[in-house]
């Protein structure tokens, strides 16, 4: 009953009825594990804080950045934050669009596509020339709604990968909804970890995306 971990009790007549409750409630156990871990990463992050003024200062949110992330790029409504390791590095970007870039038709998952390769082609670029970053045309993304900040939220996850050169990695992207300020918050994270596991550094995105708070 150490902290912090989970524990799952699950009791049954025989091997069936016990199998039959994990196959039952798998996706619950699933969900409450990583909802601890992100937790835990937070917990974590806030021991050494990267200062999220300037993400205050121009969207009007709290982020809680984790230790190692700079600043890479500021312009006007875009934000992108990386963190390098010895293996590859994490990147976060902050940008908002009109409520109807997202909603102007049923068609949710090509919409926030179609966003985020107009994003990547303005700003997100590689080392060679004519190389910029695009959704991975050859698997579809899959598509969540979820709540963040108490806002309905589109989380999309796919892969990500640059046009016209080998890199690739996969990318979580929330497309919060701010009505208030009539706006799509978007706050997306992918990593480029060639060859290794990618599991923690997208756990780290996903803590520090959910970490956002709204002060106005």
């Amino acid at each position: 009953y150490a902290k912090p971990q989970n524990v799952f009790f699950i009791s049954g007549t025989d091997n069936e009825d016990i199998l039959s409750i994990l196959e039952d409630k798998s996706n619950e156990i699933i969900k409450t594990i990583k909802a601890s871990e992100i937790i835990e990463n937070q917990v974590r992050m806030k021991k050494s804080l990267v200062s999220d003024a300037q993400v205050q200062k121009m969207f009007g949110i709290s982020l809680k950045i984790g230790f190692g992330y700079k600043y890479d790029m500021v312009r006007d409504k875009f934000i992108w934050l990386r963190k390098e390791f010895n293996s590859g590095y994490n990147s976060i970007l902050i940008y908002e669009v009109p409520i109807e870039s997202v909603e102007k038709d049923n068609n949710i998952i090509a919409n926030i596509t179609a966003m985020r390769d107009e994003i990547g082609k303005a700003n997100i670029h590689g080392t060679l020339p004519n190389t910029w970053m695009i959704t991975e045309a050859a698997y579809a993304p899959y598509l969540f709604e979820v709540k963040v900040a108490n806002k309905k939220t589109y989380l999309t996850k796919g892969t990500w990968e640059l046009k016209n050169d080998f890199m690739a990695g996969p990318f979580v992207n929330y497309a919060i909804k701010d009505t208030k300020n009539n706006r799509y918050l978007i706050l997306e994270g992918f990593t480029y970890n060639p060859s290794k596991s990618k599991r923690d550094w997208v756990f780290e995105l996903e803590a520090i995306i959910q970490s956002v708070k709204f002060l106005k």
